[in-house]
């Protein structure tokens, strides 16, 4: 199901790249299908595309390629000692002058450590 999907994806450090060829879909599908892509990609830190034909994959990949180069590893202690297996939520902002241009690709958070 959907929602066993996005646990998975929540609980795994995969970042997901979605390329949704819905053209030939009817208007309804490709609505329904582009929000699910959207979700699954945003969830995991990862971005969507739909592109309008074969001709745009090449760009596509080029921008994948690029917004992987570009990643980098934030870290941080959590001071909530809870071994609870909790979902934690996780914002990461950004604080600099020019941050109205910059954009985050993050996860929205991680599950807490679980005790056996």
């Amino acid at each position: 199901s959907f929602d066993t999907l996005m646990t998975l994806l929540k609980a795994s450090d995969v970042t997901v790249y979605a390329i949704g060829a819905l053209e030939q879909q009817p208007l309804f599908e490709q609505v329904t299908e582009r929000a699910v892509l959207e979700q699954i990609a945003e969830e995991t830190g990862g971005t969507a595309f739909f592109p309008g034909g074969v001709k745009d994959l090449d760009r596509i990949y080029e921008q994948v390629r690029g917004e992987i180069q570009a990643q980098y590893t934030i870290g941080y202690v959590s001071n909530n000692e809870k071994a609870d297996g909790a979902w934690r939520k996780v914002e990461i902002k950004i604080n600099c002058k020019d941050s109205k241009k910059l954009r985050v690709f993050a996860r929205k958070g991680y599950y807490a450590p679980s005790r056996p």
